[in-house]
């Protein structure tokens, strides 16, 4: 039942509370932020077509070899999970010129930000090679996606581009990684772990301590060419995987450090949650019985009506 009580008038202004700020939870401020905010404060089950469109993303990276979500139960298995992650997705790229779901990491104003690419891939432009990122969404209907949509995917997309241009250009350095795991010793992989590994990433931790892969993984960043500035969003059509729409951006230094700016007020307290940016959007979102927005407008639209 929805609460029609008045909603209040002042929004206290608290800082966000996130374990990890990833490169989907920045997009999704420029979608709704208000509804982001509901999202972190309440929870949210996935969707049908969340549930899909990950189904669809494992399809897409099984094309390039078995996958395979080891469970982890301690913070060291976890990061020895990452660095194997992160150290074969790149090899992958360098031996076949294609690699899908990279993990990437930065900082975006001091703050440490996630992301995991969903494809990277070597071309040739004007005789040499460049690097290419391109983001994979899926939609239940054939429609082309909003403008609001698109703008959400690209600014995502754009944080990707940030962060992967900073590991290579060695910005963000093996020391700011070791930082932020808090990585003070040499890793171990437990047993638990060790079991559930393909053949190769066993291989490749009988061969490589893990603080050793790591250090590889970042010389591997470092050795890729340039990155493009062009950003490519395909949209698929979830029933049969079919092109829906093809959209493309580029990448900006002042537009970017702009939307970030605004971005990161909200995730360093300095501000509260933005209002949804158009009232048809709200028809798609869980959270209304709790939105302040939505609520303080639904009542105003209801008093005027009684006029």
């Amino acid at each position: 039942m929805m609460n029609f009580n008045e909603p209040d008038d002042e929004q206290t202004v608290t800082k966000p509370q996130f374990s990890n700020l990833s490169a989907s939870k920045i997009a999704d401020q420029f979608w709704c932020e208000m509804q982001l905010h509901l999202k972190l404060q309440l929870g949210m089950e996935p969707t049908e077509e969340m549930i899909k469109g990950s189904e669809i993303h494992r399809s897409l990276e099984e094309e390039l070899g078995p996958v395979i979500e080891v469970v982890v139960t301690t913070a060291e298995d976890s990061i020895i999970a990452y660095i194997l992650q992160l150290y074969s997705k790149l090899q992958l790229l360098i031996t076949k010129g294609l690699t899908r779901e990279l993990p990437v990491i930065g900082k975006i104003n001091d703050i440490p930000v996630l992301g995991i690419i969903d494809q990277l891939e070597f071309e040739e432009f004007e005789q040499k090679k460049i690097l290419v990122i391109t983001d994979f969404k899926t939609r239940m209907s054939k429609s082309n996606p909003s403008f609001e949509q698109k703008r959400r995917n690209q600014v995502q997309m754009q944080v990707y581009w940030h962060l992967l241009h900073d590991l290579i250009e060695n910005k963000y350095s093996i020391k700011m990684f070791k930082e932020y795991f808090e990585i003070t010793k040499e890793l171990k992989p437990s047993k638990e772990l060790t079991d559930q590994l393909l053949d190769e990433h066993k291989l490749l931790l009988k061969k490589n301590k893990p603080l050793v892969l790591l250090d590889k993984a970042f010389q591997l960043f470092k050795s890729l060419p340039e990155l493009s500035t062009e950003l490519r969003a395909i949209y698929l059509y979830q029933k049969d995987q079919s092109v829906v729409c093809f959209d493309r951006t580029f990448y900006h230094d002042t537009s970017f450090e702009v939307d970030m700016d605004w971005a990161m007020d909200y995730w360093l307290g300095n501000r509260i949650p933005n209002e949804c940016p158009q009232t048809w959007m709200c028809k798609f979102c869980q959270f209304t019985d709790n939105c302040s927005y939505f609520l303080k407008r639904f009542l105003a639209e209801k008093n005027e009506k009684k006029k």
